[in-house]
């Protein structure tokens, strides 16, 4: 679904939308439109926007626009030197000491570091990058003690939005490196999550528990089987929120009485 929707934001340029969607996930298909709905009780009929006349005319709109939401990015207030900045860095540079990074700052990006410094907040660089589906969150914090400057790295590896690991380092080679190793060490284990859907159709804890069976219907919908059982219990549009669904069913589960 979110390949879906990244391939969506690129396709129709949502006028409002403003994140950027990840190249690596618009590449695959559009979603298909399986049918509206009425959202709002005073609608007299259901949506037209996802009608296939709209969704023509909206690529097509697209198509002729040359910067897009997410390459304008949101305004920042001039005068607003607190708001944190963020940019993709390049593995090949993590190599660079803390010290040589500081010393290529610019003059411009040391002006706001002092202006920064008076409101007795650390300044902050937040870069990011991509790892086998892992978020890893590089910071460059500077603050000011006794007069002097001291930089350092502070790192965050996230996983579907769960923090799974964090650290403070004093240059940015080291911070990267323990990000990915953590990383790594999280997509080796067999069941990252509460509730797995594994890829053989079986339904599996973090902790290795065998719960069921899983499947998608013809419109990829999701639904849930119990071991030991031959009828569907529980069924969803999304998988997250199946997920969330087997999670509650198996604590019912684990605190009903024997």
């Amino acid at each position: 679904m979110d390949e879906y929707e990244s391939a969506a934001i690129r396709a129709y340029a949502p006028e409002f939308n403003t994140s950027v969607p990840s190249l690596e996930k618009s590449l695959g298909r559009m979603p298909v439109i399986a049918g509206t709905a009425q959202v709002f009780a005073d609608q007299a009929s259901p949506s037209t926007a996802f009608f296939p006349k709209s969704v023509k005319c909206q690529i097509e709109e697209a198509s002729k626009n040359s910067t897009p939401p997410w390459i304008k990015g949101k305004a920042v207030p001039p005068g607003d030197v607190s708001a944190e900045r963020e940019q993709k860095f390049d593995l090949r540079d993590v190599n660079t000491s803390g010290q040589d990074i500081f010393d290529a700052l610019s003059a411009q990006r040391r002006s706001e570091k002092r202006l920064t410094a008076s409101t007795q907040r650390p300044a902050r660089i937040k870069t990011y990058i991509e790892h086998k589906g892992v978020e890893i969150h590089i910071d460059e914090v500077t603050s000011s003690e006794a007069g002097e400057r001291h930089l350092s790295f502070e790192w965050m590896a996230k996983s579907y939005g769960k923090v799974i690991g964090s650290g403070m380092e004093p240059d940015k080679a080291t911070a990267a490196t323990k990000a990915i190793a953590n990383a790594e060490e999280h997509l080796a284990q067999p069941y990252r999550f509460k509730i797995n859907l594994c890829d053989d159709g079986s339904v599996v804890t973090r902790d290795g528990e065998y719960l069921g069976t899983w499947e998608m219907d013809d419109n990829d919908h999701p639904s849930f089987t119990p071991d030991g059982e031959a009828e569907v219990l529980l069924f969803e549009v999304w998988i997250g929120l199946l997920c969330q669904k087997i999670a509650d069913w198996h604590e019912a589960q684990d605190q009903a009485p024997t």
